[in-house]
């Protein structure tokens, strides 16, 4: 049997008492595998998906996207095949930004696509905390990126795979900037937006400014650590994902 489309890019084991299923989008320069402990932590009541963006692992031969207004129809349509269950969306720094277009874009072409809630984490709404990328050389880039503390120091310290991970992350910071989050119209779902007390580049007011990207309910959450907290305080992240998911 041929595998479905969506296989590409979705990661996911299929759970047959799903009430409802959670879609998680990637950190810039991450993958799907990040979410590969949610499902049993979680347990079999909410199906784990995990989004698998061009350019990296099993796809790491194809171009990467890096406009948001060419990544959303191939993604939704992936995707569509979820939409029989209520939707929970997870998005992690740049995948907040990704996931908040992603609801709006269904609002408008998906009407049977139930997406009941969003998760931000790590990501700013605010203005005033966006970053322009471009204007920083290789060494001025790498420096900001080792500063979040999300590139192992034998990664930045090895040629060739700093090579690679500066092109993913210059191409996911790229898709990063072709979502104006700051001026976005507001969702029409309750939003959880959670971070770290010491993240460098998403302060408590980046977070507090999701308030204004849905018409709905926003709750805040703080965790010790930095821009990569939820490494630090997985279970506890774990447990709020699922009180706010079960609101």
């Amino acid at each position: 049997m041929r595998n479905p489309p969506s296989t590409r890019w979705l990661q996911r084991t299929v759970q047959p008492a799903a009430r409802s299923r959670l879609l998680c989008f990637p950190f810039g320069g991450g993958s799907a595998s990040f979410y590969r402990d949610w499902q049993a932590m979680l347990g079999p009541q909410i199906e784990v998906c995990a989004i698998q963006l061009p350019g990296r692992e099993a796809r790491f031969g194809e171009p990467f996207i890096t406009d948001i207004n060419d990544l959303l129809p191939p993604l939704v349509h992936a995707a569509s095949d979820l939409f029989k269950l209520p939707l929970h969306l997870f998005g992690y720094s740049l995948g907040a930004g990704i996931a908040h277009k992603f609801a709006t874009y269904c609002d408008s072409l998906y009407p049977n696509a139930r997406i009941v809630s969003l998760t931000a984490c790590a990501s700013s709404a605010a203005a005033a905390d966006r970053l322009c990328s471009s204007t920083m050389n290789d060494e001025q880039f790498m420096k900001y990126i080792m500063g979040l503390g999300g590139l192992p120091q034998e990664v930045a310290a090895n040629p060739g795979l700093r090579a690679i991970a500066l092109r993913t992350l210059r191409s996911d910071f790229s898709l990063s900037e072709s979502i104006n989050l700051a001026d976005a119209d507001p969702v029409s779902i309750p939003v959880l937006a959670i971070g770290g007390d010491a993240d460098p580049s998403v302060p408590i007011s980046g977070l507090e400014a999701w308030s204004s990207k849905t018409t709905e309910n926003c709750f805040h959450q703080v965790f010790p650590g930095d821009h990569f907290f939820v490494r630090q305080n997985l279970p506890e992240v774990i447990d709020s994902l699922r009180d706010f998911i079960a609101l």
